[in-house]
């Protein structure tokens, strides 16, 4: 069985553009109207498994979206959404970018209170992305098994492998 945003594709009627990696659509559940969802052709669950040069299509597809959303549409300003797994509210197994005209009396509210954080809890948070952040990406990964096929190849495996393993968890 297909996703919504892969059945979508075949009907064609929806489609604003698409080429060989993206696709431009309107959704017939939307928030409000001109509502437009760009996501990629290939089915990706999440965000973290979109390839970069798909990803980095996506995100300037939608900058211009937004452009002409503003220019068409008359809009006020625009949400650019993206819900990336279950708990941020990704209702559809496929990564997408909404982009979503507003208007100063729509009343949609996606406005969410922020919570203080205990500087304890600030500094562990800030640790654990920084150190996160430090390892090897899966491109950095697949440059060192190709010179090193040694030892390195076995770690980088094992954190690809625990790298996958955290994602399958996220998926819808």
């Amino acid at each position: 069985m297909k996703c919504e945003y892969c059945d979508l594709q075949d009907k064609n009627e929806d489609i604003i553009y698409a080429d060989e990696d993206i696709v431009i659509a309107v959704k017939d559940k939307i928030t409000t109207p001109g509502q437009i969802t760009v996501y990629p052709k290939k089915h990706y669950p999440i965000m973290e498994m979109v390839p970069e040069d798909t990803l980095n299509k996506c995100v300037y597809a939608a900058k211009k979206v937004s452009m002409a959303v503003f220019e068409s549409l008359e809009a006020q300003g625009t949400n650019i959404l993206v819900r990336n797994g279950l708990s941020a509210g990704q209702s559809v197994p496929h990564f997408g970018i909404e982009i979503i005209p507003r208007r100063e009396e729509d009343n949609l509210n996606l406005q969410w209170k922020g919570k203080e954080v205990l500087e304890d809890e600030m500094d562990m948070i800030l640790e654990a992305i920084e150190m996160d952040l430090k390892k090897p990406s899966m491109a950095e990964a697949k440059e060192e098994i190709i010179v090193d096929k040694g030892e390195t190849q076995a770690v980088l495996e094992k954190e690809g492998d625990n790298y996958l393993l955290k994602s399958l968890k996220r998926i819808p």
